[in-house]
């Protein structure tokens, strides 16, 4: 009985398979469910950023540094994050010391880039 069971399984195995009903796995890419981050500065400072969070490989990672310009925009090109979760945005306005504080990247706006504004 076990044999038969067995021979059947794999005879509809093959034909959901050759029918392509079989689930096959996917690489994720960054449009699926990640953003970039784009920092609008509203403030008469320039800004020095950088972010902590998790990617589009599921990795706790931190970037690289950014500066935007007093009453302008950046984006933290080429770092993909994970949407419905918070990243940790650190910034610095010398002479003051960094600061941090946490960033929710809603859903919403996968495979794009999503802005902020930090005055």
């Amino acid at each position: 009985m076990g044999t038969l069971r067995r021979k059947l399984t794999v005879a509809a195995l093959a034909v959901a398979s050759a029918a392509g009903v079989l689930a096959t796995p996917v690489t994720a890419a960054a449009a699926n469910a990640y953003v970039q981050l784009r920092v609008c500065n509203d403030n008469g400072a320039a800004l020095r950023f950088y972010l902590v969070g998790y990617n589009d490989h599921g990795d706790w990672v931190g970037s690289r540094f950014w500066d935007v310009p007093a009453n302008g925009c950046s984006t933290a090109a080429d770092y993909w994050w994970q949407t419905d979760r918070s990243v940790e945005f650190h910034y610095v306005r010398p002479p003051a010391g960094w600061s941090w504080h946490q960033v929710y990247v809603p859903k919403g706006h996968d495979g794009s880039t999503w802005t902020f504004h930090q005055s």
